[in-house]
């Protein structure tokens, strides 16, 4: 057995015309349609950008924006 794998999606014309050309050269075909799906991977983007600067040191992205920005005091009162 040959397998051929079609990447793209195809419509039915096409289909049929490949399946008609695989009848004339006396070559039995069938069509098992599977739709691949792509996992989706979820990262940790937790002060990514400033990863180096941060490493070793036990402060998260929140406490570095009330630092920043003081907004920890501001809803506090």
């Amino acid at each position: 057995m040959t397998q051929i794998i079609l990447k793209n999606q195809i419509n039915q014309s096409m289909m049929d015309t490949l399946l008609l050309l695989f009848k004339t050269w006396n070559i039995e075909a069938e069509i098992n349609a599977t739709i691949a799906t792509k996992k989706k991977v979820k990262k940790d983007t937790s002060l990514t950008l400033s990863v180096g600067l941060w490493e070793g040191r036990d402060i998260n992205d929140k406490q570095l924006r009330d630092k920043a920005w003081g907004t920890g005091e501001r809803l506090e009162r």
